[in-house]
């Protein structure tokens, strides 16, 4: 139960957090780097949610191959949102 409403208030702050950072990032700065790098941890964010949010599936994972798509692509878009975010922060 602890454990569940753990999770609920991470989740929470993480919906919270992610226009939060867009919104300063993108008014702090200007040019293409807070872009970058807003865009990097919000897709990093987004695949958080999604691998906190447990044994919730968009796919069944009793459907063969396809049943662990739904995580490899969470892992892809938390993957893609670091090598964005790193991009736009060390390379700009």
């Amino acid at each position: 139960m602890l454990e569940k409403i753990l999770k609920f208030l991470i989740l929470f702050a993480i919906m919270i957090a992610i226009p939060i950072l867009w919104w300063q990032s993108l008014h702090t700065y200007s040019g293409l780097k807070p872009i970058l790098v807003s865009t990097g941890m919000s897709l990093f964010l987004f695949g958080l949610c999604y691998k906190l949010m447990g044994t919730w599936d968009l796919i069944p994972d009793w459907i063969p191959l396809l049943g662990s798509l739904d995580d490899s692509v969470a892992w892809m878009i938390m993957l893609l949102g670091v090598g964005v975010g790193s991009a736009g922060y060390f390379l700009l």
